[in-house]
């Protein structure tokens, strides 16, 4: 905004300038010339105070209107009445002539009235014609690059979101209109991911819901009786829905904006042992912390869910044994969920954590999940500054690690 309107003020200045400039040059104005009246009565009204006779004889040889008044029929200011009393003459203007008050004495007056001539007002016309006309063209100059530039951008706009790709709008360093593209292209590439995060999402949930309502739809047709198999079989997947769509729900939050952080000191290693005392109870697997007593900067209801999602994960998978190690240098804090189950193929670690996602091994769809835990580990990692990464575990399976800044900005 700054550099348009130092440049739109710089423009208009040297313009005008430049305007007036070469019209006075190449369109001189002229002079209106006296008539040689005027220059007579000039001349002659010196008359007035000493030879008054003279001076009428003169003015009616000429043909110059006169006539006698009283200095107290009009009302005179201070400075008027001081030249009169110095016997020099006033000069008042009216639209058409021009009125020379001299003083006779005995505060009578001589009143000469004399043709006033005036610009043409044809010429004025004509000027200020020019001068328009010049500013405008001068001012369409100026505008053409912006014009051209907006006309680009509203023609890039009008396809945001019809493009398979999203579009990339290219404007000159040097336009006024290049922040507005940056912002746009950002806009652009938003729309672009959130429109294919809707039809992922559309995609998924089809997929992942088809699979329970078939064995519903199974189940119901066998009329089960009450607390039979089958019976609990329905139960489960309504459960497995509900789980679904509870899981969904969240990500799409996560998805949708960022959350003002609660940042506070975290003591990574008692957070993590009150997730295990939690967990204990619902699974037959060993879970464990060890490492150093940490302390992190965050959010600790998202860094717990993160944590959380990630314990579940190895529960899951793991065949004996979860440990939780803690682990930080100068500059990260580390925390890493290792398990001893089947681990991950690392040709596929740099999809684990994609929206939907499963790898096609031993983390097979009976384990539950609609693939969006680990997107939402992702999400809350970024928000942190921090980062997820999957690896090879000690224990022979894989390690999801989680590693934040030091000190991490609130």
């Amino acid at each position: 905004m700054t550099r348009l309107f130092v440049s739109f003020y710089l423009f208009m200045a040297i313009s005008l300038v430049l305007i007036s400039s070469t019209l006075e040059l190449v369109w001189p104005r002229a002079e209106p010339q006296e008539p040689a009246e005027v220059a007579l009565a000039e001349a002659v009204l010196p008359l007035a105070a000493t030879d008054i006779s003279t001076l009428q004889a003169k003015l009616k040889r000429e043909n110059i209107p006169y006539e006698l008044s009283n200095m107290a029929s009009t009302a005179w200011s201070a400075k008027e009445r001081q030249a009169f009393s110095e016997g020099r003459s006033v000069t008042l203007y009216s639209d058409t002539a021009r009125l020379i008050y001299a003083p006779l004495g005995n505060e009578e007056l001589l009143v000469v009235t004399l043709p006033h001539s005036k610009l043409s007002t044809s010429y004025l016309l004509v000027y200020l014609s020019a001068f328009l006309l010049l500013l405008g063209v001068l001012l369409a100059v100026w505008l053409w690059p912006l014009w051209r530039d907006l006309s680009y951008l509203t023609r890039k706009v009008s396809h945001l979101g019809q493009e398979p790709e999203n579009f990339s709008i290219a404007l000159k360093k040097r336009s006024v209109m290049q922040p507005i593209s940056n912002r746009l292209n950002m806009l652009s590439e938003r729309v672009h991911n959130l429109l294919r995060d809707q039809r992922e999402l559309t995609g998924a949930v089809a997929h992942e819901f088809r699979t329970p309502i078939a064995r519903l739809k199974f189940a119901l047709e066998m009329q089960p009786q009450p607390n039979s198999q089958a019976w609990k079989g329905i139960q489960a997947d309504l459960d497995e829905l509900e789980g679904l769509v509870q899981e969904m729900l969240e990500y799409t939050q996560y998805d949708a904006m960022t959350p003002e952080l609660n940042i506070a000191d975290i003591p990574a290693r008692t957070l993590c042992e009150n997730l295990i005392a939690k967990l204990a109870p619902t699974t037959t697997r060993l879970l464990s912390v060890s490492g150093e007593d940490l302390t992190l900067r965050g959010d600790g209801h998202f860094i717990e869910r993160a944590v959380s999602n990630l314990l579940n994960n190895a529960i899951r998978h793991a065949k004996s044994t979860v440990n939780i190690h803690i682990c930080g240098n100068d500059e990260t804090i580390t925390i890493a969920v290792h398990d001893d189950g089947a681990g991950i193929d690392p040709s596929l670690a740099s999809r684990i954590f994609d929206p939907f996602y499963r790898p096609d091994n031993s983390r097979v769809r009976y384990t539950g999940g609609a693939g969006l835990g680990l997107a939402i580990v992702q999400r809350i990692q970024h928000w942190h500054n921090g980062t997820a990464t999957v690896g090879e575990s000690v224990l022979g399976g894989a390690c999801f690690t989680l590693e934040y800044p030091l000190y991490t900005t609130d």
